[in-house]
């Protein structure tokens, strides 16, 4: 997945993002935000998996793996 193709995802679940303005953001919202990034990411190591071996278990993606470092989990 491209960095467009992700932007395009938070957009379409937040048309505000697309705007010029400001952008506020309550608690709900920036777990909204994450639980977006974190389904993205984990759905997309899956299928990149399940492309390459053709079995759905694989170990963590590098999608999934910088998700993971940039919150400090590894």
């Amino acid at each position: 997945m491209t960095k467009n193709e992700l932007w395009r995802i938070y957009v379409k679940k937040n048309p505000s993002f697309e705007g010029d303005g400001n952008v506020t953001m309550s608690a709900k919202g920036l777990r909204k935000l994450f639980d977006t990034t974190w389904d993205t990411a984990y759905y997309d190591g899956e299928d990149e998996s399940v492309e390459k071996t053709g079995q759905s278990f694989q170990p963590r993606s590098a999608s999934i793996n910088d998700l993971m470092s940039i919150f400090g989990m590894k």
